[in-house]
């Protein structure tokens, strides 16, 4: 699909350029998933399928991380064609509590969550993209907390100096909400300083704007979210 930064976008286009592989948001993942089979010396064919040595790892890791035993979990096929597997959002914060405090976890665990803590607080733009919400929290304050979106309203949060992990599924899919209520949720847990949050407080209520410019609302929260 095409850039979902529309600068990148127009420029492709103005290229001449149609969108490949590439492009796509989850194309990431997908060169994890091959350089995992390639340092492992696994076949890179068919690694998509839930079968292939590269995905049972993975599978492995996320009954590790979530406490769960996924032997009969929910599937599907994502959209970009990788195995997903239901997890309770319980479970899911389970997970983000242990990167956020691994010591439960097996030695080699714990240095890839410390690893992995570190690329995503180095490189915000690798995790989230240009001007998204990832990436400004990342850039505001990655050595305090791990935000990572997810598709149909997810988001999750490792509070790193807290040891604790937080996931938020909104009904509807969309992810003006979810953002907005773990940007609240980073205020009440008080995470981030007064100066952070202030520089970051446009992602509390964001602006809504129509195809002229105008601001022409808010989205803002109903009631405070209980802790």
């Amino acid at each position: 699909h095409p850039p979902l930064a529309e600068a990148a976008n127009q420029a492709l286009t103005r290229e001449g350029r149609a969108p490949s592989a590439v492009h796509n948001n989850c194309s990431g993942n997908h060169a994890g998933f091959l350089s995992v089979a390639r340092h492992l010396g696994d076949d890179i064919k068919g690694y998509i399928a839930l079968t292939h040595p590269v995905q049972q790892r993975a599978l492995g890791i996320l009954e590790q991380m979530t406490g769960l035993d996924l032997a009969d979990a929910p599937r599907g096929i994502d959209g970009c064609g990788i195995p997903v597997i239901g997890v309770g959002l319980g479970n899911l914060a389970l997970a983000m509590a242990r990167f956020a405090d691994p010591a439960e976890l097996p030695e080699g665990r714990r240095q890839a969550v410390a690893r992995i803590c570190t690329a995503m607080a180095g490189e915000p733009h690798l995790a989230g993209g240009t001007g998204r919400f990832t990436t400004r929290v990342l850039e505001a304050a990655g050595d305090k907390v791990l935000v990572k979106g997810g598709a149909e309203g997810v988001y999750v949060a490792a509070l790193l100096e807290l040891g604790l992990g937080i996931a938020i599924k909104v009904d509807d899919g969309a992810k003006r909400a979810s953002e907005t209520v773990m940007a609240h949720l980073l205020r009440r847990f008080e995470v981030l300083d007064d100066e952070t949050m202030e520089g970051l407080g446009d992602l509390q209520e964001p602006r809504v704007t129509n195809f002229a410019g105008e601001v022409v609302g808010h989205i803002k929260l109903s009631a405070k979210p209980p802790i």
